[in-house]
């Protein structure tokens, strides 16, 4: 059988307001690696939440930063050197997850569906035995 991929913790929430700039930034060949993504969405994350002005030297509030954060969360598409896709989620750190890994509520994290069926049955007959002593 062959290995599944595992989560990857991308960006650590220490990096805050600027994890989405430092997470357009961090793919060397990002229109080989990253799907989802266009071109504009990538200098919006660049820029990062606020910049110099061209015009003038006063900060820029950029607007449209945490939208285009939000939308490549859910539609892009990385692929790793294996060809394993994932998908991105942020709740203070970034994560990649591997596609078909989901949300546990159990754990509170993404696991394997068929694997939480397959430790499910383990403890049901680790149970069984014990209560019927089999």
């Amino acid at each position: 059988m062959t290995k599944r991929p595992e989560m990857l913790l991308w960006l650590s929430d220490s990096r805050g307001i600027y994890i989405p700039r430092d997470f357009a930034k961090s793919f060397s060949d990002r229109a080989k690696t990253v799907q989802g993504v266009s071109d504009e969405d990538w200098a919006t994350l660049e820029l990062g939440p606020h910049y110099q002005s061209e015009t003038d030297s006063h900060t820029v509030f950029n607007d449209v930063y945490w939208e285009v954060w939000d939308d490549i969360c859910t539609n892009a598409v990385i692929t790793d050197e294996h060809g394993h896709k994932y998908r991105i989620y942020q709740d203070g750190d970034c994560w990649l997850i591997p596609e078909g890994m989901e949300w546990n509520e159990e754990t509170d994290s993404f696991d394997w569906p068929d694997e939480r069926m397959d430790n499910y049955d383990i403890h049901a007959e680790e149970n069984a035995e014990r209560k019927f002593g089999a």
